[in-house]
């Protein structure tokens, strides 16, 4: 029987094989029940993730019937509604890389955005290294889905955070448009540029790169989420940017599927 599976805080989503019935989809869910007592709720992923919200279809299995969870990682507590937000505990490892290299290379009063941040997992996990840091920076989750804000702000509070993120409810192509950033802590102005950006981009056909690069000034670093073959991915930077950027960096970010990758390109705005 093949099957694959995410583990989110307390509840695992289990991808089962088409002719699986529903009958060994119990049993198998009670046995992993019984052998993984952190775990409380098994749902089966029942369509794959998908639209401009990245929202999944799941179907209760066994034990407790719920879709909220607390999952803990890199430090940081993350709340969220499997059914209404988009997760990826996958993508621990990533979010430490990058909150790693971040926070070696800001100054204080930095300013860090986070596109597509969902129910903010890369914002808190750079807020949670800026704080154990005792450097000081300002830290914008923008998110399109108004469910997965209110998670953000939720967490933000649950972790401690409210110094360091603001959550921005909007599609990321209007952000240029927003004054969300105190030009520095003295000053009412407000800047649009941003130091880092970190671009926890879907698998969409609209790379957002224009906007990455309106928001950016000289210098600014852009960690940028791409699919597919890597050569793609490096063209489609190369085009959107025209001569804008530096030598690009790649290295792959986890598997998406079996032999499909998910890439971070990394590069400075010149």
């Amino acid at each position: 029987m093949g099957i694959g599976y995410d583990i989110i805080g307390d509840i695992a989503i289990i991808k089962f094989d088409r002719d699986v019935s529903e009958n060994n989809k119990k049993i198998f869910a009670n046995n992993f029940l019984l052998k993984n007592k952190n775990i409380k709720t098994i749902l089966e992923k029942t369509d794959k993730i998908k639209g401009r919200l990245r929202i999944a279809k799941t179907k209760f299995i066994a034990g407790e019937d719920k879709r909220i969870t607390i999952h803990n990682e890199n430090y940081c507590k993350i709340k969220l509604n499997v059914d209404k937000t988009y997760f990826s505990s996958r993508l621990s490892n990533e979010r430490k890389v990058v909150s790693e290299e971040i926070i070696k290379k800001i100054k204080n009063n930095g300013k860090i955005l986070v596109m597509f941040a969902g129910v903010a997992p890369f914002p808190l996990v750079i807020a949670r290294f800026l704080k154990n840091a005792k450097k000081k920076a300002t830290i914008i989750s923008n998110e399109i889905n108004r469910e997965a804000c209110k998670y953000a702000e939720e967490n933000i509070k649950l972790n401690k955070l409210e110094d360091y993120i603001k959550v921005i409810q909007c599609d990321a192509k209007k952000l240029p448009e927003k004054r969300v950033v105190p030009a520095s802590p003295n000053s009412s102005a407000t800047s649009q540029k941003f130091d880092f950006i970190m671009m926890a981009r879907p698998n969409l056909k609209e790379t957002f790169l224009k906007t990455a690069l309106k928001l950016s000034k000289k210098s600014t670093i852009i960690y940028y989420h791409g699919f597919g073959e890597m050569q793609k991915v490096l063209d489609e930077i190369k085009k959107e940017t025209k001569n804008k950027i530096s030598k690009i960096k790649i290295r792959k970010a986890g598997e998406i599927a079996p032999f499909k990758y998910r890439w971070n390109a990394k590069f400075a705005v010149r």
